[in-house]
């Protein structure tokens, strides 16, 4: 058996300290130092504030402040320092307590759904407390499954497997076969997939976000293809305290005979949503990403 690197062994310490410390803590309290853990998070994180405020410039451009994108990068990082209190915490929400903390618009969508027999396919985004959503679901009872990619640290990846085992959240991994999401929504279950990153270890066409062409993972376009799965985009809005979820009606969808085109068609749909939902949030998304890092051939010709 491999030794743990030394590294390694400090973060796996320090996150069980602090994460005991903070479970102690009644939510309200924990959410008041996430804030300000985030808050400092920020001047911590130089590298990572000038790739928001960089992605903040390719979106908005001249239309905000730079002031103005300074409070986005800011709030963002105290968004994420209040996730990270919920998910130290999300062992002790369940049925009783959990529409106490989060609320949820289009619940219907998601009935209606099951009574097609096709499941269904949820589009959203790292936005928000995404990993707080699928719980929400799975608490409410629906069967919940969403691809995802393997953590960097095995300390936080073991700790969220416990947590989603206990709220049955299953996690399909990105280098899983297509055939058991579509194996799944055969079922008559759903598949939950963020679209809202540039990754090249994944199937994806190039589409329009912000004005600008974007590499965007095309798997709901195609299992919609295989599946007829409707594409149901949801996404959590943070409150004062709490959450409201999101749930919208499904993506009206073209189907021709050239499924190319329709795939690159459809994926530009629900990426008009994402989009929609950044402008109307945009602390709420994780903006230090690369979102804009691969070239379209159509990108490079131009700048030529």
């Amino acid at each position: 058996m491999a030794k743990k690197k030394p590294r390694r062994i400090i973060i796996l310490w320090l996150f069980r300290i602090l994460s005991f410390f903070i479970f102690l803590l009644p939510l309200r309290i924990g959410l008041v130092l996430g804030k300000y853990l985030g808050r400092c998070s920020y001047f911590v994180f130089k590298k990572e504030v000038r790739l928001a405020l960089a992605n903040l410039d390719l979106a908005f451009g001249d239309s905000k402040s730079l002031r103005e994108k300074n409070v986005i990068v800011k709030e963002l990082f105290e968004n994420l320092g209040k996730n990270f209190i919920e998910i130290v915490n999300l062992i002790k929400f369940n049925k009783v307590n959990i529409d106490s903390y989060i609320s949820c618009k289009g619940l219907d969508v998601i009935d209606n759904a099951l009574k097609t027999g096709k499941g269904g396919i949820v589009i959203s985004a790292h936005f928000g407390n995404w990993e707080l959503m699928a719980h929400y679901f799975a608490i409410k009872g629906y069967r919940v499954n969403v691809i995802a990619r393997h953590m960097r640290e095995e300390v936080f990846e073991d700790f969220l497997k416990k947590i989603r085992k206990r709220h049955l959240v299953n996690v399909i991994y990105r280098d899983a076969s297509a055939k058991e999401a579509v194996g799944l929504l055969r079922n008559n279950e759903f598949v939950g997939i963020m679209v809202d990153q540039d990754i090249d270890a994944v199937s994806g066409v190039f589409v329009d976000f912000f004005g600008k062409k974007a590499y965007t993972p095309d798997g709901p376009a195609v299992l919609n293809s295989l599946t007829g799965a409707p594409l149901i985009p949801c996404f959590i809005v943070r409150r004062d305290f709490g959450h409201e979820i999101f749930v919208e009606g499904p993506i009206e969808l073209v189907d021709t005979l050239d499924r190319s085109r329709d795939i690159v068609e459809n994926t530009q749909r629900y990426t008009k949503v994402v989009e929609s939902y950044i402008r109307r949030f945009p602390s709420l998304w994780v903006w230090f990403h690369r979102r804009w890092k691969t070239q379209s051939r159509y990108t490079v010709e131009v700048a030529d």
